[in-house]
């Protein structure tokens, strides 16, 4: 049986910037070409500040050219700087749909049980994805 996937709801919180400086934003905007489809925006808040932990190591996100320009700012620092970015339309969550066409050829030719997650797994993934 597979683990439990609790869900975290996000909330941004931009903590009173009003603007960031375009080099800033540059860095910030060139951290995320490196975690498409591999990881968020906690995960780039843990790049831009030159984190160890091993899921950035493993992702080897440590050879990126922005990985610890903001060490001397806290996590939450960073995390806000993101959020203004996202607010502001810089960037975007976005859950990626291009799986479902695959899963829907998988599910024709394997076994019922294999279908039923397959089901299961498709309607998570419409539940996220942004019609915009």
């Amino acid at each position: 049986m597979g683990k439990k996937v609790r869900k975290v709801p996000v909330y941004l919180n931009a903590k009173g910037i009003s603007r960031l400086p375009f080099e800033e934003m540059k860095s910030i905007l060139r951290g995320t070409d490196d975690l498409i489809m591999r990881g968020g925006r906690s995960l780039l808040a843990k790049v831009l500040k030159g984190s160890k932990e091993k899921k950035v190591l493993e992702l080897k996100l440590d050879r990126s050219p922005v990985y610890g320009c903001y060490k001397k700012l806290s996590k939450d620092e960073i995390t806000a700087n993101i959020d203004w970015l996202i607010l502001n339309g810089y960037l975007r969550i976005e859950y990626d749909s291009r799986y479902i066409p695959i899963l829907n050829a998988w599910k024709k030719v394997d076994y019922k049980k294999v279908q039923k997650r397959i089901n299961e797994v498709i309607k998570e993934l419409e539940k996220h994805i942004n019609f915009d």
